[in-house]
């Protein structure tokens, strides 16, 4: 926020319009079989890269099996792949979020897959008690979930929460619990993320419950995502669209409509599949961003239901080490007991500053299926030579890129006989 310049744009066309936002505004679910609780909302930030707040998905960030993105617009829902945090996401003494944002990156079908990403663009100032907008396909109200576009509502911006922290802002938009990391804009480009409420924060020792926080959109460059959108509120691909070609893109979209209406195959292609294997749940014995340099860890592994498990880790150099299991040739049948990982071979596992990737596969335990596909996972070609602690200790034979582009295929043809999930490791401060 480098100045006190207005932003303020003639046509606002975001909110005069808000059915162009449709197809890039989800609500972020948790599906437990058929029940399906409402977490928050997320936006298209970026082809397949949805942001919502950190709060929402944070207990997903080592693994978001179960976790989706529904859009109300097709009434698609989609698995979230990948959950990232912002690095500076914390949990402070006073309970306050600080850098209260992730990233969730899909893998979408059509219409989704064509959708335009929402427009933003960085350092755009914001001027106090400018009006700003919240859009978004409500949940807490029963009346408008089934809403045929999503609802605006305005409200002001207050100011910075704190008078040298430029990125975490004050507004007082009417926003209630499930309204977590919806988009707030001007009326043309999106400005901030809606994080919540400050009344259950004592040591802000706010005057009134109407104030609520948000998180600059400057805080997305941490994510690694680019500008959508140019200074002037148009978007990086235009923001207009030519009447007759957005006449002929609907027609299209009606024909793809109607064909999945009549089309057996497509309509069972979109459907949302429910993998036969439950979550595997993996924690550590500090919180993830809360190690030191050297710092022992411990991974423990608790799968849900009887499933063949696999966990990688890969380094910056693309080598991949067997985290677990890490004693068996052929796949291991684990049946729920609780695995605690503490060392690679005679290896104890340390804390570095910089993040590994890790990657955890499980594989239905109750089938013959299920049984032949976890042995492609990993071949005895992969294993590294040697013998006993010492072969276990040292990297695969097979490179990070080679063996996820392996799982990601086996995936794709057996969604529901497998999860996997990637997630970066601990990391010391």
């Amino acid at each position: 926020m480098a100045s006190p310049q207005s932003t303020r744009h003639k046509g606002e066309w975001l909110i005069q319009h808000p059915e162009k936002a449709s197809d890039a505004l989800a609500n972020v679910i948790l599906q437990e079989g058929p029940r399906e609780t409402i977490l928050g909302q997320a936006w298209l930030a970026a082809p397949g890269k949805m942001v919502t707040c950190g709060h929402v998905v944070e207990r997903f960030a080592a693994n978001p099996a179960g976790l989706y993105v529904k859009f109300p617009c097709s009434g698609n829902v989609y698995p979230v792949q990948i959950v990232r945090l912002h690095p500076s996401f914390v949990r402070q003494p006073d309970q306050l979020v600080k850098f209260d944002v992730a990233l969730l990156e899909v893998a979408f079908a059509q219409p989704e897959a064509s959708a335009s990403p929402l427009p933003f663009f960085y350092e755009q100032p914001l001027q106090t008690n400018q009006t700003l907008w919240v859009i978004r396909y409500p949940t807490h109200l029963a009346q408008l979930s089934a809403a045929t576009q999503p609802l605006t509502q305005d409200g002001k911006f207050l100011g910075p929460l704190r008078k040298h922290d430029s990125f975490h802002l004050l507004h007082d938009l009417p926003l209630a619990p499930g309204d977590s990391g919806a988009p707030i804009t001007d009326g043309n480009t999106i400005l901030a993320v809606h994080c919540g409420d400050t009344a259950t924060l004592p040591g802000l020792n706010l005057p009134t419950t109407s104030i609520r926080l948000a998180l600059w959109v400057d805080a997305l460059r941490e994510l690694g995502l680019s500008e959508s959108a140019r200074p002037g509120g148009t978007s990086a691909k235009g923001a207009v669209v030519p009447a007759v070609l957005a006449f002929f893109i609907a027609a299209l979209a009606a024909a793809a409509l109607t064909y999945q209406l009549v089309s057996k195959e497509v309509s069972q292609k979109w459907a949302l599949v429910h993998p036969k294997v439950a979550p595997v749940r993996v924690s550590f014995n500090e919180p993830i961003h809360g190690y030191k340099t050297g710092q022992q860890m411990q991974i423990q592994v608790v799968p849900g239901s009887p499933s063949f498990v696999y966990l990688f880790d890969v380094d910056d150099k693309d080598n991949v080490f067997l985290l677990y299991p890490q004693d068996q040739q052929e796949p291991r049948l684990d049946k729920g007991e609780n695995r605690m990982i503490s060392m690679i071979g005679k290896n104890k596992l340390w804390a570095n500053a910089r993040p590994d990737t890790m990657h955890l596969i499980a594989v239905d335990g109750n089938s013959d299926d299920g049984q032949k596909l976890a042995k492609e996972i990993l071949t005895k070609s992969d294993l590294p030579p040697g013998e006993g602690e010492e072969r276990y200790g040292s990297p695969l034979s097979v490179k990070g890129r080679e063996l996820i582009g392996r799982v990601n295929s086996l995936k794709e043809r057996n969604p529901e006989l497998m999860i996997y999930s990637e997630f970066d490791g601990p990391h010391s401060n």
